[in-house]
């Protein structure tokens, strides 16, 4: 499968798409390299990605993704950006928008960005500088516009905000810098052609020709490249998910369900902590001193934890994050975080079967670092299990 990240360069529902070897998705952001979709014999082709309302993909993301064996093509945007400086670490690049990054003839981000509407309307409202200095090039070797005035034109779009740089800005530019002969010419040229000087599409469309060309051979990421800090492990956490019975669902909710729904669980996670090499300490010790951060990409690690889990276990979970995400929506106020401690609390009292003063102890032979990591992680079900007790579930 070839996984292509794409938005306003390419329309998902671009004809260049219709192969079923290609499954288009919106443009890229953090996370989304983290999908259990994409498996080690894939393809990942990134053409656009979302970066000013959103973290952007982080270069340690494609790093991990290379890592694992699966080929990362980049083109036209970000995909560009991203493949110039992940060269040497086996991303492909494509295209002459990739290799004027590689080369230094452009750098900044904005060469590539543009505004686009919000939600799910992918279309792009301006003109990238890459598409732009492409036309102003064209329309040189035309004889529309001298090199010089071609020259005063990008600069002064330059100094527009980028999302500010439309088509009628760069008409409205051209006139002013007496290039109203290129105005015309370009505007004749988009009426004949939508897709004229569209330097990024093209681009994108080699993309996908090199895709489909790379067929099943691995990715060319040197040796031992992976490294994991901190922080990557916990965007890894974040993100980590499964689809289990046709239902998606985060991998850090379901173990969070077991720690606290689970009656038996602080065996659970004695053998986990066996398992990470801390044997050789008592139970209760090894809990209270001991809180190894768990890596939730691991399948071994997730498979000892929810060994317990049940099919009725996913579906309240599945139910609980629908019920709180409907809940936000009707009453704006409301979140998850903002339930009481004491309501928490209650909860784990109720469920654990044990005396307030002990839940301290009880949290951590549980994998919570304390009572109140315990409170704040059961408030994500309160709402949920509650409406199960009205119902007499």
């Amino acid at each position: 499968m070839i996984h292509v990240f794409t938005g306003p360069t390419l329309s998902p529902d671009d004809p260049a798409l219709s192969s079923p070897q290609f499954a288009p998705r919106p443009p890229i952001r953090h996370g989304d390299l983290f999908d259990s979709r994409i498996a080690e014999t894939d393809t990942v082709v990134i053409i656009d990605g979302l970066y000013h309302h959103t973290p952007a993909v982080r270069h340690k993301e494609i790093i991990w993704t290379l890592s694992r064996g699966v080929r990362v093509v980049g083109a036209a945007s970000i995909g560009a950006l991203r493949a110039a400086e992940l060269e040497s670490c086996g991303m492909v690049g494509v295209g002459e928008i990739f290799r004027a990054y590689a080369d230094g003839v452009i750098e900044g981000d904005d060469e590539v960005a543009v505004g686009q509407s919000a939600g799910t309307d992918l279309r792009s409202f301006s003109w990238p500088l890459v598409n732009l200095r492409h036309v102003l090039n064209l329309g040189t070797a035309a004889g529309v516009v001298e090199a010089g005035t071609a020259g005063d034109v990008l600069e002064e779009l330059r100094a527009v905000y980028y999302p500010h740089r439309s088509l009628t800005a760069v008409l409205a530019i051209s006139r002013k810098r007496g290039a109203e002969e290129f105005g015309r010419w370009l505007g004749s040229r988009l009426a004949e052609d939508r897709h004229f000087g569209a330097l990024k599409r093209s681009d994108a469309l080699q993309a996908l020709g090199t895709s489909l060309s790379l067929g099943g051979t691995p990715s060319e990421a040197p040796p031992k490249l992976e490294w994991r800090t901190r922080c990557f492990r916990q965007w890894a956490n974040t993100f980590a998910a499964q689809t289990v019975d046709g239902v998606e669902l985060t991998t850090s909710h379901r173990i969070t369900y077991q720690q606290i729904f689970d009656r038996h669980f602080e065996r659970l996670w004695w053998e986990h902590l066996s398992a990470t090499g801390t044997a050789g300490l008592q139970p209760l010790l090894a809990c209270a001193v001991i809180l190894p951060e768990t890596d939730l990409t691991d399948p071994d690690t997730v498979s000892r934890l929810l060994a317990h889990e049940t099919p009725a276990d996913r579906a309240a979970v599945h139910q609980y994050i629908a019920l709180n995400e409907e809940v936000s929506q009707s009453h704006r106020g409301f979140f998850p975080e903002a339930i009481k401690d004491s309501v928490a609390r209650e909860l784990l009292t109720f469920l654990w079967g044990s005396r307030p003063e002990v839940l301290e102890e009880m949290a951590r032979a549980r994998g919570f670092q304390g009572v109140r990591d315990a409170v704040e992680a059961a408030k994500l079900f309160v709402l949920g299990f509650l409406r199960e007790r009205e119902d007499g579930r």
